[in-house]
């Protein structure tokens, strides 16, 4: 029987709860998009947020995020529902990553951090929620991330078509898809992606604007190419899958790196969002030649950064002849792939299967993700009535 299914995600931009609904078959490949939706943060919790990643926040801080993400993360399910004209009784689950607010998959640690309270979403919506994703896979010796790989094989993989799809979010997701097959799958995080940017336009901007709307400024600023150069050699990027990255690593200070050289240099902000433009485009074409098995035959690109007309421009010619396109042409609306994704792993949860791939997170074996809330929500809404009558 068919089956609605919610999936939120808020990125590392902290921008938005992004919110899909979907409608799933007898497999993870089997889903409609319905609806979707993004619900922007108010901007002073977004500016809570941010600097909780970016700093050491106090307990009762943490806690205080973990609530009201929770209320906002529900305040965007019943929203798209109400829009859509879908009853709650109808949707069988929720699935929510939450917001990141750290990403430790390093030995010694082994640790994700997403806060958007479950119980919170359970409590507003009276609809079942699957959350915390991450932690089955980094208990099992995983990266935690990515999981979306597994998403892409089951919706973007075509036969006998060697696929890349890109995630350009805050931070880059690419995943390799030859033809259909499971275990060929490669997924991996080749570095910053909007990130960065978003800290350069506040920059040039004096705080006005939360990104380069457009790739407008990039367009207008010249690449430093030392800068550029000194930004690449980093070690990431030369450390092979399975990895993941995040504000950690690519943070302030690599932020202030890569100012700090550009101003030397005798460039502007608008030179240092052409660099950092770059930055996310060669690390991600030069991770395809890395450690992919072969050249692309189509990229799929998704997320935020597909509003980036520069990036996607530069993106296009720096790995032609390979044709660029959004998911968009193949089903999935770019903005809503990951939420959509979400929404699947929680369908899988709720049926008990392993969604993790581990050739891709270098977990020691295939595990369900996802805890429950409640842990019988699931069996209880089993008569809640068909899909169809949406």
């Amino acid at each position: 029987m068919d089956a609605l299914w919610i999936g939120l995600m808020s990125g590392t931009s902290a921008d938005g709860v992004d919110a899909a609904l979907v409608r799933i078959g007898d497999g993870p490949g089997a889903v409609e998009t319905l609806a979707h939706a993004t619900t922007p943060l108010p901007g002073a919790l977004r500016e809570r947020v941010q600097a909780a990643i970016r700093g050491k926040p106090e307990l009762r801080e943490l806690l205080r995020l973990d609530v009201e993400l929770g209320q906002h993360f529900a305040a965007a399910a019943l929203d798209l529902l109400a829009a859509a004209g879908v009853r709650v009784a109808q949707v069988e689950g929720i699935g929510s990553h939450g917001q990141t607010l750290a990403h430790h998959p390093e030995p010694g640690v082994r640790a994700s951090l997403q806060v958007g309270s479950a119980a919170e979403i359970h409590a507003r919506t009276g609809i079942p929620v699957v959350s915390d994703f991450r932690a089955a896979d980094l208990a099992a010796g995983g990266q935690g991330a990515p999981l979306t790989p597994f998403v892409h094989l089951a919706c973007l993989a075509a036969p006998g078509q060697r696929r890349a799809v890109l995630n350009v979010g805050g931070f880059t997701n690419l995943t390799w898809l030859d033809g259909q097959d499971p275990a060929a799958v490669i997924g991996f995080d080749p570095g910053p992606g909007n990130a960065l940017l978003d800290c350069a336009a506040r920059l040039a901007s004096g705080g006005t604007e939360h990104f380069d709307r457009d790739g407008a400024r990039a367009a207008r600023g010249q690449v430093d190419g030392a800068t550029l150069e000194l930004l690449l050699s980093d070690p990431y990027f030369e450390r092979p899958p399975p990895k993941s990255t995040g504000h950690e690593h690519f943070g302030a200070d690599f932020f202030e790196t890569a100012r700090r050289s550009v101003e030397a240099g005798g460039g502007g902000p608008d030179d240092l969002l052409a660099t950092l433009t770059a930055l996310s485009v060669e690390s991600v074409a030069r991770a395809a030649e890395r450690f992919l098995p072969a050249t692309p035959d189509r990229w799929l690109v998704c997320g935020g950064g597909v509003h980036n007309a520069t990036l996607m421009r530069r993106l296009a010619e720096r790995v032609a002849p390979a044709p660029v396109s959004t998911t968009r042409e193949h089903g999935i609306d770019p903005d809503a792939v990951e939420a959509v994704a979400f929404a699947i792993l929680g369908w899988c949860a709720a049926r008990g299967r392993a969604s993790n791939l581990p050739r891709v997170t270098g977990a020691s074996l295939a595990v369900c993700l996802g805890s429950l809330t409640p842990p019988v929500g699931f069996a209880a809404r089993a008569g809640a009535g068909p899909a169809s009558d949406a």
